[in-house]
Order: C-alpha cells, then sequence, then structure tokens
C-alpha cells in the first residue's frame, strides 16, 4: 500500500519540483497553497495536472501582467476593473467583452503561470494541500502538462549559478523507472531532447556534460529541465546494464480552428468510447483481465502489458482534443492499471491474490453490474432534469456540472448536445462545447440537430466551408429536408458572391 499523501508539510531550496512530480503520480485533484519569497501561491490540479496558477502579489495578478506585456492599457484595465461584474473572473470578463480572445487568454495565463513557477524552483518554503478542491468551472485552466508547465520555468530561470541545484547533484542518469513519469507528453528544447537520448544510467552528470557536444550551461540547464520533469532521475549506483534509451512524445498543440475538421476521425471515435467504457468498468474487472492478460502469464508479458497499457491511457492524453473531456477518466484507467501491476508485478503478491481469485472462482465482481447499471440511469434522469430547471433559471455553472457529470455516466448525443448548448453560453468552454458536439455526431450521425448546432457554431466564426461540410453531410442521409437545402443554397451563393467580389 502506498504512503499516505502528505497533506502539509515544508521543503527547502529546490524542493517544489519533487512536490509537483509526487502529485502528478498521486493524480491528484485538490488546491496546493505554497508559502514562500514572502507571498501565496495557489496551484489547482486535476487528475495531478496543474489547471491554474494564482499569486497574491499585485505583479503576478493577470491584469498587471498584461498591461506589463503590453497585451492590455492601464487604462483600459481600470476601467474593466470597474465594470467587471461580482463572482465572475477578470480573464473570462476579458474574454466575454472582446478585450481577448480566449486562446489568447489561454497563452498569456499559460505564460504567467510559468513566470510564478520559475520564481519558486530555486526558493525553500511550506505547503498545504487541500484535496478534493476544485477550479471553479468558469476558470480558465492551462492546457499545458505539468511536466511541460516545470521545463518551462527552468527555461525562464534568470539564476544559471544555481540551476544545478535542480539536477539531484553528479551522480548515475538514468531515465525514469515510473511509468507514469516516463510516459508523459514535454515539450522539450533539441538540446533537452538529445541529452534524453544520451542518457541509459550507465555515466554519470560530469561525463556525460563531457559526452554531449552541448555548451557548460546549456547542458546544465536540459539536465535541469529533464530531472525537475521526472523523465530523468539521479542515483548513486550505475544501471547493471545501458537503459533502453527513451522515446518521450511531445506534447501535441492543439489545432487551430481553421484545421479542425468538423467531425472526428473513425479512430478517435473508437478511441473516446473505448475510453469512457474502459474508465466504467476497470475498477470492477480482476486484475489480470485490466492487463488483458491471461492467469498463466508470465512476469515479462505482465510488464510488456502494462507499460503499453499506460502509454496507451496516459492521463496526459487528455490534451488531445478528442480526449479533452475526459482527463478523469484516464487518470481512473490509469490508476486501476497500476493496482493491478502492483500486485501481478510481484511474486508474493501475485501468489496471493492467485489464491484469492481461485477461492473465489474467478468472480470478477460484476454480479452487481445491473444494480449499478440502474442507479447510474436513475442519477443520470435526476442530472438531466434538474439541469434543465437550473438552465431554464439562468444557472448555467450549475447545469453544466450536472450534464458533465450525466454525460459521463451516460454519453448519449441528446446529452452532448444539452450540455454543448449549455457550454456555449460561456466563451472559456467554446473548446469544450465544440468537442461534445463532435462526440454527438460519432454516437449518432445521423442526429440533425447538432449537425446544425456545429453549423451554426462554424458560421459564427466566419468559416463557412466547414458550416457548409455539415449542412451537406445532413442531406446525404436526408436528402428531402428543405430548410437545409435552402440554408445551403444561401451558403452557396454567399461564397460566390465572396469570390466574384
Amino acid at each position: 500500500m502506498p504512503e499516505a499523501l502528505r497533506t502539509r508539510g515544508s521543503f527547502g531550496a529546490g524542493g517544489l519540483p519533487p512536490l509537483l512530480r509526487e502529485l502528478v503520480r498521486r493524480l491528484v485533484v485538490g488546491r496546493l497553497d505554497l508559502a514562500c519569497g514572502g507571498c501565496v501561491r495557489r496551484l489547482w490540479f486535476e487528475a495531478g495536472q496543474v489547471r491554474a496558477v494564482a499569486s497574491d502579489l499585485d505583479d503576478e495578478k493577470l491584469g498587471n501582467w498584461l498591461v506589463a506585456r503590453g497585451s492590455l492599457d492601464a487604462s483600459r484595465m481600470a476601467i474593466m476593473l470597474l465594470r467587471q461584474p461580482d463572482g465572475m473572473r477578470f480573464g473570462s470578463f476579458l474574454v466575454q467583452e472582446g478585450v481577448l480572445p480566449a486562446e489568447a487568454l489561454t497563452r498569456e495565463l499559460e505564460a504567467l503561470s510559468v513566470g510564478i513557477v520559475s520564481k519558486m524552483l530555486l526558493l525553500p518554503g511550506s505547503f498545504e494541500f487541500s484535496e478534493g478542491e476544485t477550479l471553479p468551472i468558469d476558470a480558465a485552466s492551462l492546457g499545458m502538462t505539468t511536466a511541460s508547465l516545470l521545463a518551462a520555468a527552468v527555461r525562464a530561470l534568470g539564476d544559471d549559478a544555481h540551476l544545478a541545484d535542480l539536477t539531484g547533484g553528479d551522480g548515475f542518469v538514468w531515465t525514469s523507472q515510473d511509468a507514469l513519469l516516463a510516459y508523459q507528453k514535454v515539450h522539450l528544447t533539441p538540446q533537452e531532447g538529445y541529452l534524453l537520448s544520451r542518457v541509459d544510467g550507465t555515466s554519470t552528470a560530469p561525463q556525460l556534460r563531457r559526452l554531449t557536444p552541448i555548451p557548460a550551461k546549456e547542458f546544465t540547464r536540459a539536465l535541469a529541465a529533464l530531472t525537475v520533469t521526472g523523465l530523468v532521475e539521479i542515483r548513486s549506483e550505475s544501471a547493471a546494464r545501458p537503459l533502453a534509451p527513451t522515446k518521450v512524445e511531445q506534447a501535441p498543440e492543439p489545432p487551430a480552428e481553421s484545421e479542425q475538421g468538423v467531425q472526428y476521425t473513425p479512430q478517435q471515435q473508437r478511441e473516446y468510447a473505448e475510453v469512457i467504457k474502459l474508465a466504467a468498468e476497470i475498477r470492477h474487472r480482476n486484475y489480470y483481465r485490466r492487463l488483458e492478460l491471461a492467469p498463466g502469464a508470465t512476469p515479462d508479458q505482465i510488464h510488456s502489458r502494462y507499460l503499453d497499457s499506460v502509454k496507451l491511457y496516459h492521463p496526459d492524453r487528455a490534451r488531445e482534443p478528442h480526449l479533452l473531456s475526459l482527463r478523469n477518466e484516464l487518470a481512473e484507467i490509469y490508476a486501476g492499471l497500476q493496482e493491478a501491476y502492483q500486485t501481478l508485478g510481484h511474486p508474493e503478491n501475485r501468489a496471493r491474490y492467485d489464491q484469492t481469485l481461485a477461492t473465489s472462482h474467478g468472480a470478477d465482481g460484476y454480479q452487481d453490474e445491473e444494480r449499478r447499471r440502474k442507479a447510474r440511469a436513475s442519477l443520470v434522469d435526476a442530472n438531466l432534469n434538474r439541469a434543465r430547471e437550473l438552465l431554464r433559471a439562468g444557472d448555467v455553472g450549475m447545469a453544466v456540472q450536472l450534464l458533465d457529470q450525466a454525460a459521463r455516466l451516460n454519453p448519449t448525443a441528446e446529452t452532448l448536445l444539452l450540455l454543448a448548448r449549455a457550454e456555449f453560453k460561456n466563451p472559456m468552454w467554446t473548446q469544450r462545447a465544440l468537442g461534445r458536439l463532435k462526440h454527438a455526431v460519432a454516437l449518432s450521425p445521423e442526429f440533425t440537430e447538432a449537425w446544425l448546432e456545429l453549423a451554426n457554431f462554424w458560421g459564427s466564426r466566419n468559416m463557412v466551408g466547414h458550416q457548409q461540410q455539415c449542412l451537406e453531410i445532413i442531406l446525404k442521409y436526408d436528402p428531402t429536408n428543405e430548410d437545409v437545402t435552402a440554408s445551403l443554397a444561401s451558403l452557396r451563393r454567399t461564397k460566390a458572391g465572396r469570390k466574384r467580389s
């Protein structure tokens, strides 16, 4: 059994990255309060990933940051602060008023978060973790992974003299032996990627420095970036034999709207459905079935299948557009895989488990499936009814939470459409809403209401080509739809007029 998570304590200089890595491993949900450098900063986590960073320092607040960056005039900021409604976040208000596009706000928040974390990397401090305290639903969240945030913070660090304090000394440099850390999605610089490719556990940091054609300061910074992310670790002993080189997958950049298709590919649709299904089932499967192995599997087969499964269902994949709303489901799958591997990967634990499994005649916990199914259906119905009432009353935030839970428990096209329409009411939720619609038409390819909602979305973005595709798809299965035929004809006339002008 893993040790209980420390919810409060202190850390020395350079102790923040190990603390954040531990929260990544634990797939935590909650808020981390950090007191260091004379002020308090707060980090919100979801499934182990930092979703937002905030600071009590005036210079590190969003408005002052935007003014300092030249993204917002000081007088305009003062006016917007006076007009900001109670209960609405400043960033969301800027987006709602058209002062800043949502995509620009996300970029600015990521840059601000990198700057804040960079200032704390080398400082001692204390922490308190509030488990379960989630980021408010209307707040803008970071798109980058925690590992990418830490690596970027090292690159932004101006103190070259103390970079070595982040590397863990001059011991032997190993690639991470933790599957979750090893398969993180991270944006690496060419120097960091090259250095990682040279790490095999048999060379010390000074030896690697001599072996790699990277200037000393750049080498130290690259090693520090790899160390704080957990992609490499420093050990006192050498590996018994050279470790296989690590190939880190770069965290995918979200596609621009103009590059997005009107629907997900069949492969993306299958992956979405598989994640939803497996997340609901994995805790009710025995450990062998979680890894899709027979009870007679060899230790090598167990290890290999575990690594393959972690890579396939890594929580960092939630950055991919079609899995954007499934961070918690991916975390649930990983936790189930890890639980199975911790037992089957150790001979003594496995022997005890096999004996228990034999005694239970292979029962897999499905006897109660009908009861669970009925309970889920009842909760979904209650959520949908209450969400409709809240939407009529104008409480969009609570309605979205209920609809989101309903869509996770039973992702029907109708529920996803209702959720998308609610999310479109907040400009910070636009990409999530777009994903819901794509999932809706993936589940029900002839769902006209969802296709029309997609067409309206692209039309509001003046992306006539995408809008036209949605209407044409409707006519493929419903060629007699007069309203769609008329809309498509009008759209084509508009496009032709634009070309002539």
